[in-house]
């Protein structure tokens, strides 16, 4: 599923976060979308999902699937979440319910969005699992039973089930202890090669370079530079990319 983001300007009160946002994402991309801590990288994943916050002003045009998102209700935009984009947040605890069960987590958006049987569900939710790489022993166990990676797996199948067209990760290993970051890592590259439209907000530039065919860096609101992986880390050309290159590996 395809992306377009024409002039997107997003302030919180009178602060301006993102400036003049322009980037179009084809259908099966993978972008990595790196960049110091509030350069504005969250914030436009947030802006895709419809997820800002009440003191938000956006204004510019975001296109997903052909679809205008600016401006969408929130039964729409609820509607595209649901059957089109998933997301991944960077503190799985916080995205899971305590006291829902793994089953529970992941088969819920398909209560709410599919006219599903009890054993089609409990189906996909296996089949999930198995994607993420977690067993079937996981499927009655509550969060504060799993690791923090074990945790963002669930997140990430949970956000599967529905079928998306495009997966969003906004820093999914920030909150991770490091030990568990590359179970993490693993699975997202798994999905990267079914193909799947991804934009990865990420400090990991080992997986930016690794998984993306594109990369993006953002500094002050703004697009500085973008290129191939290759590009972006062999043969940067703004300076400020080189010194965030050289502070960050």
């Amino acid at each position: 599923m395809s992306i377009e983001i024409r002039g997107l300007n997003i302030a919180i009160g009178t602060k301006p976060i993102v400036r003049d946002v322009c980037m179009g994402i084809a259908d099966g991309e993978r972008v990595g979308l790196v960049g110091s801590s509030g350069s504005g990288k969250s914030m436009i994943a947030k802006a895709l999902m419809g997820l800002l916050p009440d003191t938000a002003r956006i204004s510019g045009s975001i296109m997903v699937g052909g679809k205008q998102l600016i401006g969408l209700d929130d039964t729409a935009m609820a509607d595209l979440r649901g059957r089109y984009m998933g997301m991944v947040f960077q503190n799985p605890a916080a995205a899971l319910n305590p006291v829902m069960t793994v089953a529970q987590q992941v088969g819920l958006p398909l209560y709410l969005h599919y006219d599903l049987s009890l054993d089609e569900r409990l189906d996909r939710v296996k089949a999930m699992l198995d994607k993420v790489g977690l067993s079937q022993d996981a499927l009655l166990k509550y969060p504060h039973q799993l690791s923090g990676g074990q945790q963002q797996r669930v997140a990430i199948a949970r956000s599967l089930a529905m079928q998306p067209r495009a997966m969003l990760f906004d820093e999914p290993t920030s909150a991770l202890d490091p030990e568990m970051i590359n179970e993490v890592l693993s699975c997202m590259k798994d999905l990267a090669k079914d193909g799947m439209t991804m934009v990865c907000v990420t400090h990991e530039m080992g997986f930016a370079r690794e998984v993306s065919d594109r990369v993006i860096f953002m500094d002050h609101g703004v697009i500085l530079e973008e290129g191939t992986p290759e590009q972006f880390f062999t043969n940067p050309q703004h300076e400020r990319t080189k010194a965030f290159l050289r502070e960050i590996l």
